[in-house]
This record gives structure tokens, sequence and C-alpha cells, in this order.
């Protein structure tokens, strides 16, 4: 598995065999994840804050996402920017959570390093 397959299926950074985030999704938590990898023992918050990096991902890719469209519609397709901004409001409604949760996957495969599928460690106390 590749790195951008790990980030985009919340691939574990260092094993690549475990997800980040508990399954089911749940919109009451939807940033949940377990405090370890179950096969590599890699520690998912290694220190307070460490997800803070991840704003500055989900930034980027929001606007990306959301204001090339809103800028090709209304310099493109002369429409109103009322109207553009509805559409927007409605794509960020609808990417929202996936947003936040790949800003988190990218943030931890940036900073973990990759060690193989054949990784396992004694379980950290």
């Amino acid at each position: 598995m590749n790195i951008l397959n790990s980030i985009l299926s919340y691939q574990c950074p260092r094993c690549r065999s475990a997800k980040l985030f508990n399954e089911p999704f749940r919109f009451a938590d939807p940033l949940d994840m377990p405090e370890r990898c179950p096969n590599c023992q890699q520690h998912f918050e290694p220190e307070p804050g460490f997800y803070f990096g991840a704003m500055f991902i989900s930034y980027g890719l929001s606007s990306i996402l959301l204001l090339v469209p809103a800028l090709i519609l209304v310099l493109g397709y002369d429409w109103r920017a009322d109207r553009a901004m509805i559409l927007i409001l409605a794509l960020g409604a609808i990417s929202f959570f996936r947003i936040l949760r790949v800003s988190r996957s990218v943030w931890i495969h940036i900073n973990v390093k990759y060690q193989g599928p054949a990784v396992k460690q004694k379980k950290q106390v």
C-alpha cells in the first residue's frame, strides 16, 4: 500500500495495517481514535496538541476544494456571488468531516515513519 492510499484509507502510518479512526463513524465524535495501533503499538496522539498542525492542512484543503470552484463559477460562468456562496456552503457541509479526518491522517503520516507491515513491538506501559 502506498502512502496516498494509506492516508485516504486512514491506516496507521507506521505499519499501514490498522485503522486510525474507530468505526463506525459517529457524528457525536468524528475524530474518535484508538489510543494505540493494535498491530505495532504506535501511539496515535504522541503528545498533547499533536494535531494542531492538522488545522493548517485542513485550511489548505478547504481553500482548494471550496475557493477554486467558487472563483470558477463567479469569474468563468458569471454566477452571482451569493449563489456561488450557497453552493460553497453546501459543499463545505458535505465535505467537513472528510477534510477533518484526511488532515489528521496527513499530519500523522508526515510525522511518523513507515516501518513495514512486519513491525511488531512489545506493548508499552
